[in-house]
């Protein structure tokens, strides 16, 4: 493993590394192509599904799907790359099979077919956060680049995907929804040949970093406390557009609401760096999760046009402080050898395991309650600040803190 000054010394300063901004547009981009793609899937994909003909248990499973597949695929490819030291490989592959898989959706609606492909969206889509994420982080720490900047712009192409895309819809059919989804992949791909691909050192010790990492009390607590916390955005994700349409809202409107909460989650992004720099993470935490508490009560009580705008920007807290508090622990307690095991973990467990549980439970429970099953999300943010305060008693902050045995 290097030293220190080694390490130091192969670091350009940033104020005489031409290549600075060059990174910073390339990370930004590979946000905005990823999320592009979430744009059109998160709001829409629902609203496919349902044209299909299928009923909310049985999109309510194959939305769930994606996320259970992550459990495997994110910590097998993390571990490989961890291994290997090489991310941009294995994420170009990723990106170019998600692209041929999408065109198979159109070719029947049977709920199996679909499920078959859901798990080959799971498997190739959700691996890709993770790893580029890893890629960011290194980058941003050696060329001294603000994080939640880069990462905002992901954010605005999600409101560009998901309001231009409920435009389209309100002059066309549902049918578009997969080719946009096609084109998005291609954009992604695109910027993903263009990534750096930072070589990173070898794994501090010859076992499982997953093992390792899973041995630690502490990074344990930290998993369950960002599980609930994005787990409790299950029915949101899964139902909002869905229900929002079956009371009236057009598609214009239903991207609208989708885009107000992303808004919000910019400005978070743009503002937020020095203020997350100086916080312990489980202060972040126990903030996203109290808002949460506050914003899926009022989503399951009521469907008015005012209410919803007013409670949207929420999202900037529920979703976008809890991500960069996420982040923030793992660029600060973690190894860079350790980092891409430990975004694949973080990301199985609170996107995969929390949130597709999340999903597949809101199915049958929203066809029964409708919206009132936002209630059992304000019970998960409710846990989710208990396990905050918890990682705030547990955890000094100490940098590096899986480095030491």
């Amino acid at each position: 493993m290097k030293t220190p000054s080694a390490a130091a010394s192969s670091t350009p300063r940033p104020d005489k590394d031409p290549d600075r901004m060059k990174t910073a547009t390339v990370l930004a981009l590979f946000f905005s192509g990823l999320f592009l793609i979430q744009g059109v899937f998160l709001p829409y994909w629902p609203v496919w599904l349902k044209s299909q003909g299928l009923s909310a248990a049985e999109i309510g499973i194959l939305l769930s799907l994606p996320n259970w597949v992550r459990v495997f695929a994110d910590p097998l490819i993390a571990q490989r790359a961890d291994r290997t030291g090489n991310r941009k490989t294995p994420m170009l592959w990723l990106a170019g099979i998600y692209v041929i898989s999408i065109l198979a959706f159109p070719l029947s609606s049977d709920f199996w077919w679909l499920a078959a492909l859901s798990v080959v969206i799971g498997f190739t889509f959700s691996p890709l956060l993770p790893l580029g994420t890893t890629i960011t982080v290194h980058e941003c720490k050696a060329r001294e680049l603000d994080y939640g900047r880069v990462r905002l712009w992901g954010s605005l192409a999600f409101i560009l995907a998901s309001y231009g895309a409920g435009w389209v819809l309100d002059s066309t059919s549902t049918e578009w929804i997969v080719w946009m989804l096609f084109v998005a992949g291609i954009v992604n791909f695109a910027i993903t040949t263009r990534m750096p691909d930072p070589q990173t050192d070898r794994p501090l010790r010859s076992g499982s970093s997953l093992i390792y990492l899973l041995r630690k009390p502490v990074f344990l607590i930290y998993l369950a406390c960002i599980g609930f916390a994005q787990g409790a955005h299950g029915t949101y994700y899964a139902f909002a557009s869905v229900h929002w349409e079956s009371v009236g809202f057009s598609h214009e409107m239903i991207g609208i609401f989708w885009s107000i909460g992303v808004i919000a989650e910019i400005v978070l992004f743009a503002v937020a760096g020095r203020f997350v720099r100086g916080r312990h993470p489980g202060i972040l935490f126990a903030l996203g999760a109290a808002s949460g508490i506050l914003r899926w009560i009022v989503l399951g009580t009521s469907d008015n046009l005012w209410l919803i705008i007013l409670v949207q920007p929420l999202h900037a807290m529920t979703f976008g402080i809890t991500h960069l508090a996420a982040v923030s622990f793992i660029a600060r307690a973690i190894p860079q050898q350790l980092a891409t095991s430990a975004q694949s973990l973080m990301a199985t467990l609170s996107m995969g395991v929390f949130l597709g549980s999340s999903i597949w439970v809101s199915g049958p429970l929203y066809e029964q309650f409708g919206s009132q099953v936002y209630y059992l999300m304000a019970a998960f943010s409710a846990i989710a600040f208990g396990f905050a305060i918890w990682l705030l008693q547990s955890w000094r902050g100490e940098d590096q803190t899986f480095c030491d045995d």
